[in-house]
Protein backbone atom coordinates (compact mmCIF):
# COMPACT_ATOMS: atom_id res chain seq x y z
CA UNK A 1 0.00 0.00 0.00
CA UNK A 2 2.62 2.41 1.03
CA UNK A 3 4.33 1.89 -2.62
CA UNK A 4 1.75 2.26 -4.62
CA UNK A 5 0.81 5.75 -2.41
CA UNK A 6 4.21 7.01 -3.34
CA UNK A 7 3.62 6.15 -6.63
CA UNK A 8 0.07 7.87 -7.11
CA UNK A 9 2.23 11.17 -5.63
CA UNK A 10 4.64 11.09 -8.03
CA UNK A 11 2.28 10.35 -10.67
CA UNK A 12 0.64 13.49 -9.60
CA UNK A 13 3.76 15.83 -9.65
CA UNK A 14 4.62 14.42 -13.60
CA UNK A 15 1.35 14.80 -14.67
CA UNK A 16 0.46 18.43 -13.44
CA UNK A 17 4.25 19.09 -14.77
CA UNK A 18 5.75 20.22 -11.42
CA UNK A 19 8.30 17.43 -12.21
CA UNK A 20 9.43 18.73 -15.35
CA UNK A 21 10.40 22.46 -14.66
CA UNK A 22 14.05 23.35 -14.72
CA UNK A 23 16.15 26.40 -15.19
CA UNK A 24 19.62 27.17 -14.77
CA UNK A 25 20.25 29.45 -11.44
CA UNK A 26 21.35 32.80 -11.99
CA UNK A 27 20.24 32.77 -15.75
CA UNK A 28 17.75 35.37 -16.61
CA UNK A 29 14.67 33.81 -18.80
CA UNK A 30 11.62 35.84 -21.26
CA UNK A 31 8.23 34.00 -20.26
CA UNK A 32 7.96 31.99 -23.51
CA UNK A 33 11.41 30.56 -23.31
CA UNK A 34 9.86 29.14 -19.76
CA UNK A 35 6.84 27.79 -21.40
CA UNK A 36 7.66 26.46 -24.34
CA UNK A 37 10.74 24.67 -23.02
CA UNK A 38 11.88 24.76 -19.30
CA UNK A 39 8.10 22.98 -18.19
CA UNK A 40 6.62 26.70 -16.59
CA UNK A 41 2.90 27.39 -17.41
CA UNK A 42 1.42 30.68 -17.82
CA UNK A 43 0.11 30.34 -14.42
CA UNK A 44 3.07 29.21 -12.71
CA UNK A 45 4.78 32.49 -13.71
CA UNK A 46 1.54 34.52 -12.36
CA UNK A 47 1.69 33.02 -9.69
CA UNK A 48 4.92 34.44 -9.34
CA UNK A 49 4.09 37.90 -9.93
CA UNK A 50 1.28 37.98 -7.25
CA UNK A 51 2.01 40.29 -4.49
CA UNK A 52 4.59 41.84 -6.64
CA UNK A 53 4.23 45.28 -8.29
CA UNK A 54 4.28 43.27 -11.26
CA UNK A 55 1.19 41.27 -10.18
CA UNK A 56 -1.02 42.85 -13.07
CA UNK A 57 1.40 43.02 -15.68
CA UNK A 58 1.12 40.24 -18.98
CA UNK A 59 4.12 37.72 -18.18
CA UNK A 60 4.99 38.07 -21.74
CA UNK A 61 7.04 41.83 -20.72
CA UNK A 62 8.59 40.15 -17.76
CA UNK A 63 12.01 39.09 -16.88
CA UNK A 64 12.41 36.01 -14.92
CA UNK A 65 15.01 35.22 -13.02
CA UNK A 66 15.94 31.61 -12.61
CA UNK A 67 17.01 31.35 -8.45
CA UNK A 68 17.35 27.17 -8.56
CA UNK A 69 16.58 24.42 -10.50
CA UNK A 70 12.57 25.07 -11.47
CA UNK A 71 12.43 28.04 -9.26
CA UNK A 72 12.13 31.19 -11.00
CA UNK A 73 11.15 34.66 -9.00
CA UNK A 74 12.79 38.59 -8.68
CA UNK A 75 10.05 39.25 -12.02
CA UNK A 76 11.80 42.81 -13.74
CA UNK A 77 9.30 44.48 -16.53
CA UNK A 78 10.61 44.83 -19.55
CA UNK A 79 8.54 48.25 -21.14
CA UNK A 80 9.62 47.27 -24.45
CA UNK A 81 9.10 43.81 -24.50
CA UNK A 82 11.73 41.00 -23.24
CA UNK A 83 14.18 39.60 -25.99
CA UNK A 84 15.42 36.06 -26.40
CA UNK A 85 19.19 36.05 -27.76
CA UNK A 86 20.66 32.99 -29.06
CA UNK A 87 22.73 31.99 -25.58
CA UNK A 88 20.94 30.69 -22.88
CA UNK A 89 20.66 32.82 -20.08
CA UNK A 90 21.67 36.30 -21.48
CA UNK A 91 18.21 37.33 -21.81
CA UNK A 92 17.73 41.11 -21.45
CA UNK A 93 14.82 43.45 -22.03
CA UNK A 94 14.65 45.70 -24.73
CA UNK A 95 15.85 48.64 -24.92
Amino acid sequence: MRLSSILLTVFALVSTGLADKSCTPSFDYCSDVLIESKGFTEADLEDVLKGTDLENEDVKNVLFHCTNPGIVGHPKLCSSGCKDPAIEGSHHCDG
